[in-house]
């Protein structure tokens, strides 16, 4: 027996992926675990992963495991969706199913797999940077139409001025902040490897009121549940749309977050290892070489807005 419910309840446990990542990959698994529910006539309780076809012979019923044409079958039915949601429906298949091979002596059906996801990515456009000024625009959209203002505002701020990934931000427990020495030290990254995050100056004290005002504890993510990549995809979209900026990816704020530090004279070595790449070829792709630069400009309607956002938040901080 191999309840499929149960089984991602396991994997969901025991899968060593980044918080966010396993949260993505669970709901997809339970995409597919609708899909093999209504194509077994059953309830979702009931799809069993080696009881899923039937061969009927004199002495009884034989009952055979699922193989790779319905994982095919399921991935070409989504392919109206965009080419990330499909990508992280198939790596979650191929996780989860490789998972049972390595724990559970189940047959690798991934590997008999005909879906190619090479075939629907998009042709990659260049990453668009956000100017200074749109940045500010951008934050003075948030301060203007957010509903959770002191969140939003210091999520979108560790972004920029960290140029962490949407992954690390989002899984940052309150026990990897230095609050002192101003620092983050992230255990799970993309490469897997532990890295340190240099945080802005004064930024400890900030985090440090946030955690204290929302009661966090040590094992606590500093975001909690309020957020996942796709509701953060979704908010950014918003406050560019009410700024009246052109979209985005969010990855394009780590993009920025590079070009900006090289553009007010950071050495091209520092950047890599604020961004945690492990080649610095990575990091030169990540810098704009079309990016317009305005060096020792000064634009008065900065400081009005700047002063606008700093007169909100400390209306709601009541400073």
């Amino acid at each position: 027996m191999c309840n499929f419910k149960l089984k991602i309840e396991e994997y969901n446990k025991t899968c060593k992926l980044a918080v966010s990542t396993k949260k993505e990959y669970v709901k997809a698994l339970q995409l597919f675990c609708d899909f093999l529910s209504l194509k077994l006539k059953c309830s979702v309780e009931e799809v069993d992963l080696k009881r899923i076809y039937v061969v009927r012979i004199k002495s009884g019923d034989i009952y055979t495991p699922i193989r790779s044409t319905l994982l095919d079958e399921f991935l070409y039915e989504s392919a109206d969706k965009s080419y990330y949601r499909l990508k992280t429906l198939s790596c979650a298949l191929k996780s989860f199913f490789r998972y049972l091979y390595r724990n559970e002596n189940f047959p690798d059906v991934t590997s008999t797999m005909k879906f190619d996801i090479k075939k629907y990515k998009e042709k990659r456009k260049p990453i668009r940077i956000l100017s200074k000024h749109e940045i500010l625009k951008l934050f003075n959209s948030i301060v203007t139409h957010s509903e959770d203002l002191i969140s939003e505002v210091l999520l979108f701020s560790l972004l920029f001025s960290t140029g962490m990934r949407i992954s690390e931000l989002l899984d940052i427990k309150i026990n990897e902040i230095d609050f002192e020495r101003e620092m983050l030290l992230l255990e799970k990254t993309k490469n897997r490897r532990e890295r340190i995050v240099s945080l802005r100056n004064g930024f400890g004290e900030v985090l440090k009121y946030y955690c204290t005002t929302n009661d966090l504890s040590e094992s606590d993510y500093l975001f909690g549940h309020k957020f996942s990549k796709d509701k953060l995809r979704s908010k950014l979209k918003k406050y560019l749309k009410k700024a009246n900026l052109p979209y985005v990816r969010i990855h394009s704020i780590r993009h920025s977050f590079a070009t900006h530090m090289l553009d007010a004279g950071s050495h091209i070595f520092i950047v890599q290892q604020l961004l945690g790449h492990e080649y610095l070829s990575s990091t030169r792709s990540y810098v704009a070489p079309n990016y317009t630069r305005n060096k020792n400009i000064v634009i008065k309607e900065h400081h009005i807005v700047y002063k606008k956002i700093e007169d909100k938040i400390n209306a709601v901080l009541q400073i």
